[in-house]
C-alpha cells in the first residue's frame, strides 16, 4: 500500500515508481519556468498514462494543470482559466454534481451525521420544538437527499415533527426549484408543515450585513446551520505578496529533489520533512460570516470539509498534498465505479468537471484567484475558536449512523475515525473529509484571545 493509493500488484508498484517521480520532476521544471524541460517531462508522463487506472487519470489532470501553470507565468493569464460555471452548461454541471454525490460514499455519510446532530441539538437545548429553521450553506454540494431523510427522521420522532423551515443557498435557480418541489411533495405526504426558502448565490458573495433577513429567519425559533464543502471558499486572501514575490519564494523552496519528494507519496511520515507555510489568522471574509451567524444565535453549526492542506502559500507544498489527497480520492471513485460498472461514465464526468477543476485551481492559481483552499480539522478549530465558537462533540448515535452509512457501500478501504468528538472519513490511511459541530460561546460574541488560546491547549490539543 502506497500512502494515498492502494496498490494491487507488484507490476503496479513498478509503474507508480516511474510515474510519481516524473510528476515531481515535471513540477520542478514548471516552477523553474523551463518550457523545454517541462515539455519533455509532459511527453514521458503521457506515455505512462495510457492505462486506465486511478493514478493514470489523476496524472493526466495534474499534467494539464502544470501545463496551465507554465502558461500562467504570463502575468494574469490564470485569472481567466478556472471557473467551470463559465464554460459548462448549467444542466451538464448539475448532472456532474449529482454524479459526485452518487460516487462519493463520504458525502451521504456526512449528511447522515449532520442530520442526527441537528436533531439532537434541538433536544439538548430543551428547545420547544414548535419551529425549527435550518440553513443549508452547502451550495454546489447541496442535495435534496439530505433533507428528504431529515423529514423522515423528524416525522418518526415521538410527538411528530416541528414546523420546519429550510433555507438553501445555491447558484442554480433550476436546481433550487426542483429541490423545493421534491421536498414539498415529501413533506405533504408525511403531513409535515414545511417551508422552503431559496437564496440564489454563493457563500462568498452573500451580504453578511443582515443574514436574518436574507434567510428569512424569525426571532425565537430554533436555528441550525449546515455547510458542506464550502467554508474553505471564505479563506480567500491576497497572500499579501506580489506575483513576483511569490515566484521568488517558489524558486527558493528547493523543489528540485524529485526522489525525496516522491517518497512523500509512499510514506505518511515523510511529509514532515517539508516546512509548511503557516496559515494566516482567520481571514476577514470567514470572520465576517461567522460574526453574522452568531447574530442568528444558532443552536448548532455543522461543518463538513475536505481534510487536506491545500491552503499553503508555496506551490511545492500544495503539489505534494494534491498528489497524496487526490490519489486516494480517485482510487475510491474507481473502486465505487468498479463495483457498479454502469457508473463508469459518471466517474469520468466527475473527474473532468468537478475534480479536474478543483486540482487546476489549487495548482495553477495564486492569490485571490485561488479559492480551493482546503484546510485540516485543527486549522478549522483555530478559525472557529478565534471567531467565538467552541466545539460540540458529536454523539455516539451521530457517529454510529455515519459509520453504518459508510459501511453500507461495502468498500473495505472506506475508513472512519473519531478525533476529539469529530469524525474523520478516510480512504485507507488518508484523511479525506472532516465533520465537526460548533456552538457559539455563551455570554460573549468572541471571547478574549488569551482565553481561547488556553482553551485550544486544553480541549483541542492538535498541535
Amino acid at each position: 500500500m502506497m500512502h494515498g493509493l492502494w496498490v494491487q500488484d507488484q507490476g503496479m508498484v513498478d509503474h507508480l515508481a516511474q510515474l510519481v517521480p516524473l510528476l515531481h520532476e515535471c513540477a520542478s521544471h514548471v516552477t523553474e519556468g523551463s518550457f523545454e524541460k517541462a515539455d519533455f517531462s509532459f511527453k514521458k508522463i503521457r506515455m505512462l498514462t495510457i492505462a486506465d487506472g486511478p493514478l493514470q487519470h489523476l496524472s493526466k489532470i495534474i499534467v494539464d494543470s502544470l501545463d496551465h501553470r507554465l502558461l500562467s507565468s504570463i502575468q494574469g493569464l490564470y485569472g481567466a482559466l478556472i471557473n467551470p460555471s463559465d464554460y459548462f452548461e448549467k444542466s451538464t454541471l448539475r448532472a456532474a454534481r449529482h454524479n459526485f454525490f452518487k460516487l462519493n460514499p463520504y458525502l451521504s455519510t456526512g449528511f447522515v451525521t449532520i442530520n442526527r446532530a441537528i436533531m439532537e441539538a434541538m433536544e439538548d437545548e430543551k428547545v420547544e420544538l414548535q419551529v425549527v429553521h435550518i440553513v443549508d450553506l452547502s451550495c454546489s454540494a447541496a442535495h435534496p437527499w439530505q433533507w428528504l431523510k431529515l423529514l423522515d427522521d423528524f416525522h418518526g420522532r415521538p410527538g411528530g415533527a416541528p414546523e420546519l423551515y429550510l433555507t438553501v443557498l445555491h447558484d442554480d435557480n433550476d436546481f433550487l426549484a426542483e429541490m423545493q418541489s421534491l421536498l414539498s411533495k415529501k413533506a405533504e405526504s408525511l403531513g409535515v408543515s414545511f417551508h422552503f426558502i431559496s437564496v440564489i448565490g454563493r457563500l462568498e458573495t452573500l451580504d453578511f450585513s443582515n443574514l436574518r433577513s436574507t434567510f428569512q429567519i424569525k426571532f425565537g425559533v430554533a436555528v441550525a446551520i449546515s455547510c458542506a464543502l464550502q467554508m474553505h471558499r471564505l479563506l480567500l486572501v491576497d497572500d499579501n505578496l506580489s506575483s513576483t514575490s511569490i515566484a521568488q519564494l517558489q524558486k527558493m523552496a528547493n523543489f528540485t529533489q524529485p526522489k525525496q519528494m516522491a517518497s512523500s507519496v509512499c510514506s505518511p511520515a515523510s511529509t514532515l520533512n517539508y516546512l509548511q507555510t503557516p496559515s494566516p489568522r482567520t481571514p476577514k471574509l470567514l470572520a465576517r460570516l461567522l460574526s453574522a451567524i452568531q447574530a442568528l444565535k444558532p443552536n448548532i453549526m455543522l461543518i463538513m470539509e475536505q481534510d487536506a492542506d491545500h491552503n499553503t502559500l508555496l506551490f511545492r507544498d500544495r503539489f505534494n498534498e494534491v498528489l497524496n489527497y487526490y490519489a486516494a480520492l480517485f482510487d475510491c471513485f474507481h473502486a465505487v465505479a468498479a463495483a457498479n460498472p454502469g457508473r463508469t461514465d459518471e466517474r469520468l464526468r466527475v473527474e473532468r468537471m468537478i475534480l479536474r477543476e478543483e486540482i487546476k485551481n489549487i495548482l495553477v492559481c495564486e492569490g485571490v484567484h485561488r479559492h480551493k483552499r482546503h484546510e485540516r480539522l485543527d486549522q478549522w478549530a483555530m478559525h472557529m475558536e478565534e471567531s467565538g465558537f467552541h466545539n460540540v462533540q458529536l454523539s455516539f448515535s451521530a457517529i454510529r449512523e455515519g459509520k453504518e452509512n459508510l459501511l453500507s457501500f461495502g468498500l473495505k478501504n472506506c475508513q472512519n475515525k473519531e478525533d476529539r468528538g469529530c469524525l474523520l472519513l478516510c480512504w485507507g490511511y488518508t484523511n479525506l473529509y472532516s465533520i465537526s459541530a460548533w456552538r457559539q460561546n455563551r455570554g460573549s460574541s468572541s471571547g478574549s484571545r488569551e482565553h481561547m488560546l488556553v482553551q485550544r491547549q486544553i480541549i483541542w490539543p492538535f498541535q
